[in-house]
């Protein structure tokens, strides 16, 4: 008896329905992994931004505390708003940008605990890959020693 060699087993397995299925199976489970990583991306990025953003704002929130009356009396004239109510809405967007951030980092890990499911299911289509591998190799080696 000769063992098979993988060129007539992988031969054979281009043939297989149910193992060319697995394969199927594969390519998908990697668009899916490749899309969840990129939502994760994105989420972190978003994180990173507004992160900065929150800062540029808590800056102006402060920026405005120890200026003049003068200075006060000009900002009031021009926009309607005095420096108080001015760093109250800056103070409200560095709010904003926090929570903006707090929901980025939830949807990291969401698509963290997505990647775990996507690999689960990796790991068992490897499993029947294998199984389904081993099953043609023995037919293959049925077939030959008939």
């Amino acid at each position: 008896m000769t063992a098979i060699d993988f060129q007539t087993l992988n031969a054979a397995l281009d043939k297989d329905p149910k193992y060319q299925e697995l394969m199927d199976r594969v390519r998908s489970y990697n668009t899916e992994r490749a899309e969840y990583k990129q939502k994760q991306r994105e989420a972190l990025r978003k994180i990173i931004q507004f992160d900065m953003l929150e800062d540029l704002a808590m800056d102006k929130q402060f920026e405005n505390e120890c200026i003049s009356e003068e200075y006060d009396k000009a900002i009031k004239e021009n926009t309607g708003s005095d420096t108080e109510v001015w760093s109250g809405k800056w103070h409200a967007a560095s709010d904003a940008c926090f929570k903006v951030q707090v929901q980025a980092a939830i949807d990291v890990s969401n698509a963290q605990t997505m990647l775990e499911v996507v690999r689960d299911k990796q790991n068992v289509n490897a499993a029947l890959m294998d199984a389904r591998r081993d099953e043609v190799k023995a037919n293959l080696e049925k077939e030959q020693e008939s």
